[in-house]
């Protein structure tokens, strides 16, 4: 019973020490496949072409990564699996059943083509446009108004018509009718009066006569 216990237990220790490693790995995300072309398959300038065998393998440098499969499906849509940004330290594999994921069904590494990644485009410094220095408009002097001295108001005195030239014995008023008064006095009323009587004595004697 005991040489039972002990077995179980040193297939449990080696089983977490082949499984311990997997689920300990940092897995690189797959960004693509390709077929098993010859151009797919050529490195080109640049870039370096490695067979490190087995299933898995540990990136020791940053770099855009193809893993290729076993021949046996060199012509699969997903023979040839990429990572175009994995780091050091991630591991790469073939993920020739496309599942995304490093499990059962996945093919052995045929060759793995290693490409430096390429430089960031550095984000351009963006100078602050300075704010312009606004200059306050002065504020014009406001010349004041002159006071202006009021003229005063000047009635004109009203001028009376001159009704009467003023003689002795005949004065004058405002209210006397214009006209020029004839001097008069006792005598000559009396010679008036005679020369009336005449005319009137003479008219009648003609009337007579006729």
């Amino acid at each position: 019973m005991k040489r039972v216990i002990a077995s179980i237990a040193a297939t449990g220790l080696l089983s977490i020490a082949l499984i311990g490693p997997v689920l300990a790995a940092d897995y690189a995300t797959v960004t693509g496949y390709a077929a098993g072309t010859p151009e797919n398959n050529d490195p080109g300038q640049g870039c370096t072409k490695i067979e490190p065998g087995g299933s898995t393998y540990v990136l020791v440098e940053d770099a855009s990564v193809v893993v290729k499969a076993g021949s046996d499906v060199s012509t699969d849509d997903h023979a040839n699996t990429l990572f175009a940004d994995a780091t050091a330290g991630q591991t790469v594999w073939a993920d020739s059943n496309g599942s995304g994921a490093f499990d059962e069904g996945d093919k052995e590494i045929s060759h793995i083509i290693l490409c430096p990644k390429p430089d960031p485009t550095p984000t351009p410094e963006v100078t602050p446009t300075p704010t312009p220095e606004v200059t306050p408009t002065p504020t014009p002097e406001v010349t004041p108004t002159p006071e202006v001295t009021p003229t005063p108001d000047v009635t004109a005195t009203p001028t009376l018509p001159i009704t009467c030239v003023s003689t002795e014995g005949n004065p004058c008023g405002p209210e006397t009718d214009i006209e020029t008064s004839v001097p008069t006095n006792s005598s000559t009323n009396g010679l008036l009066f005679i020369l009336v009587v005449l005319g009137l004595g003479s008219g009648l004697l003609i009337l007579r006569k006729r």
